[in-house]
C-alpha cells in the first residue's frame, strides 16, 4: 500500500513538471526543434499518467550520453533533481520508474525521431563562418564505436578480428564529416564493422551525396583518396586537400613559382549514363583532374605530396600546407567524444555505447552526436561572446560546468535563467586549455604491448566460493617463505 501511495505521489509531481520540462542549458537550442519534430511524427501525444512522456525520455536519451556514470534511473533522477532540492517537489526515492520501463520507451520511441532531430537541429545552427580564403573547412575522418557484447548487437554489427580470435566487444564503423573551425559535427554515417559497403570510403560517399559542396574545403587524408571522391567535389564546385598516397602519379604539366606544380591525374569512376552490363557489372568512364601538386618535408617524418584543386595562385603552397593540418582537428572531436563525453566510471565496461540492442544502438548515436553539438555550441557562444577562439577552450571542463548548472538552470524562472545562462557562458569562456599545442615531437611507443593474461573463452563462467569454509590457516615453519 506504501508503495502505490508512493507511486501516486511521485506521479503528480512529474505531472506537475510534464509538458513543460526541458533541460536547460540547451532547451533555448533544442526544445522548438523537438516539438516540431514530434508534431511532425505524431509523437506528440501520450498516455495520461506517463511518467515518461516523449520529450522527457528524448531528454533522457540525451542526458545517457553526457552522463555515462550513472544508471539510466539516476539519469533520470539527475534530469529532475533541481526540482526535488530548489523548489522540493519530489520525494527522496532513488528509482523513479519501474524496471524496463526506461528501454521499453525508448524501443516505443525509436530511431527515426532521433535522426529527424539531427538533420533538423544542423539547419537550425547558425552556418559555420569561412575560415581559409573565403572557404569553409571540413574534415572527414572515421572511427569505430564499441558496444556491450549482446547476442543481438554481435549479429548486427559484428567484432573485429584480433590476434587470437575476436574483439572483446562488436563494434561499429562511424564516418564524421567536421567543420574545423568550430568543431561542429556536420553528419554522420555508420556501418556494421564487416560487410560489403561498410568501408570508410563507402561511409564517405554516403555523406557526400547528402551534400551542397560549393563553398567548403575538404581535407582529406590518404586513406580517403579516391579519385570518384575527388571528382564529385571538383564537380559541385567544392574543394579539396587532399595527402597523396604513393601509389598515385600525377602527370606534371607545369612548375609553379610557389614550388609547387600543376598536373594532371586520371581515373575511373562510374558512368551513370550507360547501364549495368548484363553480368552485372558497372559501366565505367576515365575522368582527368587538374590539380596541384605539393612536395612537403617536415624534419623527422619522411616527405609527402599534398593534392589540391586550389589553383588560384593567391594561395601559396606555404598557405596550403600549412592549413592542411588542420585536418587534426576530427582526431581532436573523436577524443572529446570518446574520452571525455562518454566516460565512465572505474569498473564499468568502457564502451562508447550502453545499449544492447541494435536499434538503441543507432537511437543512441544519433544521441550521442546531438549532444557533441549541444555542447560545442555553447562553447562557440562562449567564446564569441569574449573575442576567443572556440578550439582553445578545454571541452571537458565546460562539459563539467554544464553538468553542475543544468540541474539547477532548468527549474529557474526564465528571468533568472537568461542571467544564469550568461554567467554559465562566462566560466565557459575562461575554461582555457591549461596545456596548448607545442612545438614537440613523441616517438610512437607503447610502455605495455600486450596482455599476458589468458584470452577469455565460453569455458570461462564465473564461479562460486564458500569463503568462510574454504578458508584454512596453514602452520608456519622456521625458515620457509612467506611467499
Amino acid at each position: 500500500m506504501e508503495d502505490v501511495q508512493w507511486f501516486l505521489k511521485i506521479g503528480e509531481a512529474l505531472a506537475s513538471i510534464g509538458e513543460t520540462y526541458s533541460l536547460a542549458p540547451f532547451d533555448a537550442i533544442l526544445q522548438p526543434v523537438m516539438d516540431e519534430t514530434l508534431r511532425e511524427l505524431e509523437q506528440d501525444h501520450w498516455r495520461r499518467g506517463t511518467l515518461l512522456i516523449p520529450r522527457v525520455l528524448i531528454w533522457l536519451v540525451l542526458v545517457l550520453t553526457v552522463r555515462r556514470d550513472l544508471n539510466c534511473d539516476r539519469a533520470l533522477n539527475w534530469m529532475v533533481s533541481g526540482f526535488r532540492w530548489l523548489v522540493e517537489l519530489l520525494p527522496a526515492q532513488s528509482q523513479m520508474v519501474s524496471d524496463g520501463a526506461i528501454s521499453h520507451a525508448r524501443v516505443k520511441v525509436g530511431v527515426e525521431v532521433f535522426r529527424v532531430l539531427w538533420v533538423k537541429l544542423g539547419q537550425a545552427l547558425p552556418p559555420v563562418p569561412a575560415d581559409f580564403h573565403g572557404r569553409t573547412s571540413v574534415a572527414f575522418d572515421g572511427s569505430t564505436g564499441t558496444m556491450p557484447d549482446t547476442e543481438s548487437n554481435r549479429a548486427a554489427f559484428g567484432k573485429p578480428s584480433a590476434r587470437q580470435g575476436q574483439a572483446a566487444f562488436p563494434q561499429v564503423r562511424l564516418m564524421g564529416l567536421l567543420a574545423v573551425a568550430q568543431r561542429r559535427l556536420l553528419d554522420i554515417a555508420w556501418a556494421p564493422y564487416r560487410g560489403k559497403g561498410s568501408g570508410e570510403r563507402a561511409l564517405l560517399v554516403e555523406i557526400l551525396a547528402r551534400l551542397v559542396c560549393r563553398g567548403l574545403l575538404f581535407l582529406l587524408d590518404a586513406g580517403l583518396y579516391s579519385c570518384e571522391v575527388l571528382w564529385q567535389i571538383d564537380q559541385q564546385e567544392g574543394e579539396f586537400i587532399v595527402k597523396t598516397p604513393a601509389h598515385v602519379k600525377p602527370k606534371r604539366l607545369k612548375r609553379l613559382p610557389d614550388g609547387s606544380w600543376l598536373a594532371e591525374v586520371s581515373g575511373k569512376i562510374v558512368d551513370p549514363t550507360r547501364p549495368r552490363t548484363p553480368s552485372g557489372r558497372k559501366s565505367w568512364q576515365t575522368v582527368t583532374l587538374t590539380v596541384r601538386v605539393i612536395r612537403v618535408e617536415i624534419p623527422g617524418f619522411r616527405p609527402f605530396s599534398l593534392m589540391t584543386n586550389l589553383l588560384d595562385p593567391a594561395i601559396t603552397a606555404r598557405e596550403i600546407a600549412q592549413h592542411y593540418h588542420q585536418r587534426w582537428e576530427i582526431e581532436i572531436t573523436y577524443d572529446e567524444i570518446k574520452t571525455h563525453q562518454c566516460a565512465t566510471l572505474r569498473g564499468q565496461a568502457p564502451t562508447t555505447f550502453r545499449s544492447k540492442r541494435p536499434d538503441l544502438v543507432k537511437q543512441e548515436i544519433y544521441a550521442l552526436v546531438i549532444m557533441y553539438n549541444l555542447i560545442r555550441t555553447l562553447i562557440s557562444q562562449a567564446a564569441a561572446q569574449h573575442d576567443q577562439d572556440p578550439r582553445t577552450l578545454s571541452f571537458l571542463e565546460a562539459l563539467q560546468h554544464i553538468l553542475e548548472a543544468a540541474p539547477i538552470l532548468t527549474v529557474m524562472p526564465p528571468a533568472d535563467r537568461e542571467k544564469k545562462q550568461t554567467y554559465l557562458l562566462t566560466l565557459i569562456a575562461t575554461c582555457q586549455i591549461d596545456r596548448p599545442r607545442r612545438p614537440r615531437l613523441n616517438p610512437r611507443v607503447v610502455k605495455v604491448k600486450m596482455s599476458k593474461f589468458a584470452r577469455k573463452n565460453a569455458n570461462h563462467k564465473s564461479q562460486t566460493r564458500d569463503i568462510v569454509n574454504q578458508l584454512r590457516i596453514l602452520e608456519w615453519i622456521p625458515g620457509e617463505s612467506n611467499v
